[in-house]
């Protein structure tokens, strides 16, 4: 059997946890702090990293369908917008590749976004509303995602929760 990413990682946790931890002196206490970061940190990346693809996945989702209702509101950037939702039409699989088209997405709604509010034009408050919906989708990923850092205050739901829902 082959062990999986997060066997691996679990092992590794459970090493730290059961037999390098309580080998550490008892009067180094900055030694046993940032063992218990790496803990933190190694108990974050077991809670998040099956996700990290369909979290990209729906963040290029979210943005492509953000900026086909700006560029249906912004005649003036249709052209370019219409460019890339047609390079962006099929996300790629590889995670690298996906980040990248995202990045290019978020930096067109900014852009369409930015067109619209400052033109004044009518469309505006429809472009306010549709990046404030879109914002708020993107923190509530943010916030899942790094609920197990210790910066997210309060109950937040699990990122496999947020991105089935």
């Amino acid at each position: 059997m082959i062990p999986t990413v997060a066997q691996q990682i679990g092992a590794v946790r459970n090493t730290i946890a059961k037999t390098v931890l309580p080998a550490l002196d008892p009067n180094d206490s900055f030694a046993a702090e940032q063992a218990g970061l790496v803990l933190a940190c190694l108990d974050w990346v077991l809670d998040v990293h099956a996700s990290e693809y369909p979290y990209e996945l729906a963040e290029h989702t979210d943005n492509r369908c953000t900026l086909e209702v700006l560029a249906d509101l912004d005649p003036g950037v249709c052209d370019e917008s219409q460019t890339l939702l047609a390079e962006t039409a099929t996300p790629p699989a590889d995670l690298e590749q996906i980040r990248a088209q995202v990045r290019r997405l978020k930096e067109a709604v900014a852009h369409s976004y930015q067109v619209l509010a400052a033109a004044g034009s009518p469309d505006a408050a429809a472009a306010r509303r549709t990046v404030t919906d879109a914002a708020a989708r993107q923190v509530a990923r943010e916030l899942s995602w790094c609920r197990m850092t210790g910066f997210p205050r309060g109950e937040v739901p699990n990122i496999t929760e947020i991105l089935a829902s």
